[in-house]
């Protein structure tokens, strides 16, 4: 029976055992709607899935790759808000709750609606795996500063004021952020000592040390790599203002840590993951974990190269010269995904074999998105653009490209050395325009897409104001750090790749900009997406200009100020993406 309370509950999957299904079809009767966001599983998860066709409540979203659980939480978070839900379970594919701990949960939410109405952020058991949050409290229902996410009810309404999971932390710690985050909000975080729940932590093994005993979780050295970087990070963000939690959490992480150089297995490759997450911290370093070396040698580790993603439909007219400039670069580019959105013309096949023909590097296809009538242009290209950074997303650097541009020969090299010299996770070029003949105009990109003059000396608020304002990037003129694609993709409905990306960079205060020209952008009538329809089009210049279609607009909005405010990692950056600021930046006349 489903009882009031819940809304909605989002099942984080991956490689999920054989009875997930029946965890799922169990709270699927006592919530009104489950959303299952399976993280790309290389099982056969979709088997198991099939299982839930019956289930006229659950929805199955499968992601094309691997980008971590705070991502999974978000798309299950966004699809539970677009769908009216104000409270929301989340949970881990292996941790069991039945109707009698849903129930639980449902009373603790009357109570604190009761006690702290429009001022609590997340409740959760006050018991996990026989561990209590609090070893003697008087009341039922009590403040802490961080549960874990699984078996957690979260107000959508505190998620909105305070953005959604911080996607660059991608595993470790994301519940961490969560929680202290809506503290710092203004919202409490609580447990309820009544509901007790079984979660398996790492390899769930203890040992006594002095007398007490003591988890050893034996997690892996990619797992240690995010436990070491996320949490001196939680350190540097929150322990000014949260002491005693500060104190507490330092004190499991050396014993942890010191756990897994002395009797865990896999000592060495914990070691080594060990300092990357320190240097990584100190670097500013997040997203995915790069390369960790691993004394095993099925260990596959990411390349530290140049990828490209052209993306095609029907470019036959001016392919050869553009795929010549990529390949007359000063340093060739390891591989070239190329994107086909349904060509007829033969693009895909003629890209294949003209760089096999001139010697060139590996040629792989990415079949494009899927044509549909609801799709509108710019989503569509956008999807396209995700795909191709995806199927990347191996590399260090991935230079985006337009099937009709051509590149200035050292493009490659100076993109990638200005990531690298910056720190920042994309950078964008300028570039000279040319008309249908490739005859230069006179006219940089610039002249279309101006940049905040004082951009070199301004802080990240106003980079962030100006780029909210008015588009200053073209994808043909970009190329990306690997960090920027968890906190880059999903590209939401009715943006421009180049728009979000551009956004996303600025919000996380790691976007480049170059006044160099990297490339020549062609201008001509027959352009589908141009100058034109880059800055007059929702998406382009002005979110205001989209205000004929009210529901994009407030779309729009919900996506600047809850999906890409969850990801920014300063404050003020965060504030700068409240509604109330996002419509002051609109309206407004300046940026300062």
């Amino acid at each position: 029976m489903i009882s009031p309370g819940i809304d909605a509950a989002v099942f984080a999957c991956y490689n999920p055992p054989s009875d997930v299904v029946d965890r799922i079809i169990a709270v699927s009767r006592a919530v009104r709607m489950v959303f299952v966001v399976d993280d790309a599983s290389r099982t056969h998860a979709d088997e198991l899935y099939e299982r839930l066709a019956n289930c006229d409540n659950v929805t199955v979203v499968t992601k094309a790759s691997n980008s971590g659980i705070a991502h999974s939480l978000n798309l299950g978070f966004v699809r539970a808000m677009d769908a009216g839900a104000e409270y929301i379970l989340t949970l881990d594919q292996d941790t069991t709750v039945d109707e009698g701990v849903i129930a639980l949960l449902n009373g603790s939410i009357d109570e604190l609606d009761a006690m702290a109405p429009g001022k609590w952020g997340a409740v959760g058991p006050g018991t996990v795996n026989g561990m209590r949050y609090h070893r003697s409290v008087a009341a039922d229902l009590c403040e802490t500063y961080e549960i874990i996410q699984s078996a957690a009810v979260f107000s959508a309404g505190a998620l909105r004021d305070v953005g959604l999971a911080d996607e660059s932390l991608v595993i470790d710690c994301v519940d961490t952020d969560l929680c202290l985050r809506l503290r710092a909000g203004g919202f409490g975080v609580y447990v309820d000592e009544r509901i007790r729940i079984a979660h398996p932590i790492g390899s769930g093994n203890s040992i006594r040390i002095l007398g007490r005993r003591v988890s050893s979780t034996d997690h892996s050295a990619s797992r240690r790599y995010y436990i070491i970087r996320n949490r001196l990070l939680m350190f540097r963000r929150y322990g000014r203002t949260e002491i005693r939690w500060l104190l507490i959490s330092l004190r499991r992480l050396i014993v942890s840590t010191i756990l897994s150089l002395t009797i865990e297995q896999h000592r060495l490759d914990n070691l080594r993951a060990t300092g990357r997450g320190v240097l990584d911290f100190v670097r500013g370093r997040l997203g995915p974990r790069p390369a960790v070396r691993s004394s095993d040698p099925g260990n596959h580790e990411p390349h530290d190269g140049v990828a490209v993603v052209l993306v095609t439909h029907n470019g036959m007219t001016f392919l050869r010269e553009q795929v010549d400039s990529m390949l007359e670069q000063v340093m060739r580019p390891e591989v070239i995904f190329v994107v086909d959105d349904h060509s007829s013309d033969g693009s895909r096949e003629f890209v294949v074999g003209y760089v096999a023909e001139r010697g060139g590097p590996r040629v792989e296809i990415v079949e494009g998105a899927d044509r549909t009538p609801s799709s509108d242009l710019f989503t569509r290209i956008a999807a396209n653009f995700a795909a191709g950074i995806e199927a990347a997303s191996n590399y260090r650097f991935i230079a985006l490209s337009d099937q009709d541009d051509l590149w200035e020969s050292d493009r490659l090299t100076r993109q990638r050395d200005r990531l690298l010299s910056t720190g920042a996770l994309l950078t964008v070029g300028n570039g000279r325009l040319i008309d249908e003949e490739g005859t230069p105009t006179g006219l940089t990109l610039r002249d279309s897409f101006p940049v905040l003059g004082t951009w070199t000396s301004a802080s990240g608020r106003l980079r962030l104001r100006s780029i909210l304002r008015a588009p200053m990037a073209t994808g043909a003129a970009m190329m990306l750090d690997r960090n920027l694609v968890p906190q880059g993709l999903p590209i939401p409905a009715g943006w421009l790749h180049d728009r979000w990306l551009s956004l996303a960079a600025a919000a996380l205060g790691a976007l480049d900009v170059d006044v160099r020209p990297v490339i020549r952008y062609r201008v001509y009538p027959a352009q589908v997406v141009g100058m034109r329809t880059r800055t007059n089009k929702p998406g382009g210049q002005h979110l205001s200009e989209s205000a004929a279609r009210p529901y994009r607009a407030a779309r729009k909005l919900f996506d600047l100020s809850v999906r890409l405010r969850g990801r920014a990692v300063d404050p003020e950056l965060r504030r700068e993406l409240r509604l109330h600021r996002l419509l002051r930046t609109y309206l407004s006349g300046n940026v300062e």
